[in-house]
This record gives C-alpha cells, structure tokens and sequence, in this order.
C-alpha cells in the first residue's frame, strides 16, 4: 500500500459522502440501536434507505413451499416497523429479501444498488471466537468493498433516539498516513462538516514501529516517526481549515488500540473513523486488527475502512462497482 505524505481530500464544503445507506437485518436479533443510527443517517444525508433481510442460509435450504412463505411472513414482521419509521421521517425506503451465506448477500446487493455506507450491528463473538469462526461481522468488516459504520447496542433513551436532533460532536481520526487511514480521513472530515463536530487527529507511535525499521535504534526509528506524524497531523489541520472545521491533533506514544481507547475516553468521542490492514490467518490470530480490538471495546459507533476499500482509488462517495446481473433480490 501506498503512504502518502499528504493526505488528498477534494475540496467542497456539503459533499453528500452518502446517498444509498444500507442496513442488513438478521432474523428477529435487530438491534434498535443499528436502525436507529441507519435512519438518521439517512435523514442527515437525504440517502435512500435500504433495509435488507437475509434469511438463514439453513432454513432455506429446505426445498418447501411452506417454509418460503413462513420465511416471507418473518422478514415482513421484521421490516415493516422500520419501514414504517423510514416513511415518518419523509425517507426513500427500499425493502428487499434475500437468502443465503450473508456476506456474500450483503457484498453482491451493494454491487447491485450502488451502496455507499454499510451500518451494521457490532459483534457478539470475542476475538479468538471471531478469528476461528469467520464470524459474519468480520468478515464484512474486513473484506466487503465498502465503508462499514459498526454500532454498538446501545441504551433506547440515547441521543440517537432522537433523528432530527441527532449527531456527531467529536470525531477522532487515528492516522498512519496508508490509503486505508487516508480514506477514513476523507470520511471523518466530511461528516464532521455536515454535523459541525470537531476532528480529532492521532498518531501514534508504537513498539511496532520500530520492528519496521530493523538495523536502525530506537531513538533513530522514535524520531524518524515523529517527524512522519508531525506532518500527518499538520496535513490534516491544513485540509480541516479548508473546510472550516474545528480540528485537534495528537502525537502519542503507545499500543495503538489501547491508546485510541483512551482518548476517546478522555475526549467523549462519539464516532472513530479508521482504517483496517485486513490481516488474516496466524498474524491476526496473534497481533489481532487494530480496529477489531477497537470495535470490541468500543461503546461508541466506529466507521472502517479496509484495504478492498482504500484500493478502489476512488473518492468515498464516487466508488465505482461492477454490476452484477445474474442475481437480484427480491423486494419486499
């Protein structure tokens, strides 16, 4: 991947990042929190809502027309009320049915719809259970060609709950200058201008980063880095004030799940937006995702970018897909 000295943002100060907002719903576990998040989203950026069911792969499987129509009748009971409250708030809803292994559903729908953010449920599953299962949200996580906005199950009485009035505040950026963390910029900055929410900035230096630098001591990698972050963060204060937006930057030393943890902490962030490397098999198994560790501990909505993303080489919002026309889904 490619790491860039400067961080390219195309310029304009009401960028629509997201005009098709896609929320995937599985069996009767919906969480209010994720449809919540998803419709006012929508509301904020005048998108059109896509509220997808997906069937058990293993009960559908079963060749009877009972069954279909028992499986239609529960996709109807679980999209109906968000329908219902899509059409409350004024929204473009699209209800659509589908079956099967649920990334691959949720990866070619997106393709078919042109989707631009995914808002999916947080996982359940610790890490090691979500490394030896492939659980579905890491799998979308790490490999669907799409920004994923992970939501925590959060308290009803929230802020959230509330759509017209709902928004983001604080907004931390953790960069490290690669194309994954450079398009998670591009995405912070512009909702923290749709919402007026200040962008914090971070870069963090770590144990690993003198394991990259083999040959050299630690104060050689130390300052080496620095003065990378230093330019980073100075990069994302110049492109924040083209926006007019209010920007903090922060240079640390630490792990970096641990130290992105804590200042969220300490600064009540509301919304992370990072990138993922996608690692896979024993390096995951051992050093883990940054931003999967991050998701885990996380009480706040975190936006990812992964490297499927980032190599589209497209701004956020014009990401082209290629269309797939031996499948549709059905509509509800």
């Amino acid at each position: 991947m490619n790491s860039p000295s400067h961080l390219e943002v195309r310029e304009g100060a009401d960028i629509n990042l997201y005009n098709q907002i896609l929320i995937p719903l599985y069996g009767a576990d919906i969480r209010d929190s994720v449809v919540q998040y998803g419709l006012s989203l929508a509301e904020t950026y005048d998108a059109a809502l896509h509220v997808l069911y997906i069937q058990d792969e293993e009960r559908t499987e079963v060749e009877s027309d009972q069954v279909t129509k028992q499986e239609e009748w529960d996709a109807a009971a679980v999209i109906e009320p968000v329908v219902d409250q899509a059409h409350s708030l004024g929204l473009n809803v699209i209800p659509a049915v589908d079956s099967g292994h649920s990334p691959g559903v949720i990866r070619e729908y997106a393709e078919e719809n042109d989707i631009d953010l995914l808002v999916h449920q947080k996982p359940t599953q610790t890490r090691l259970a979500r490394i030896l299962r492939r659980d579905v949200s890491s799998h979308i996580i790490q490999n669907i060609s799409l920004p994923v906005l992970t939501i925590p199950d959060m308290d009803p009485s929230d802020p959230v709950g509330e759509l017209s009035t709902s928004q983001f505040t604080d907004i931390l950026v953790p960069t490290d200058g690669y194309d994954e963390a450079s398009v998670a910029f591009k995405h912070g900055l512009q909702i923290a201008k749709r919402y007026d929410a200040t962008l914090h900035g971070l870069f963090i230096i770590s144990e690993q980063s003198y394991s990259s630098r083999p040959g050299f001591t630690w104060e050689e990698v130390t300052d080496s880095w620095e003065q990378r972050g230093t330019r980073l963060l100075e990069d994302i204060t110049e492109k924040a004030a083209t926006l007019d937006v209010p920007v903090r930057t922060t240079l640390s030393f630490g792990q970096p799940q641990q130290e992105i943890l804590k200042y969220t902490e300490v600064t009540d962030i509301d919304l992370v937006t990072m990138g993922t490397r996608g690692l896979t098999g024993i390096r995951r198994l051992l050093q883990g995702s940054v931003a999967a560790q991050v998701i885990e501990e996380a009480d706040y909505p975190v936006l990812t970018i992964n490297r499927r993303t980032a190599e589209l080489k497209k701004h956020p919002y014009t990401f082209l897909r290629k269309t797939n026309q031996n499948r549709k889904s059905r509509i509800y």
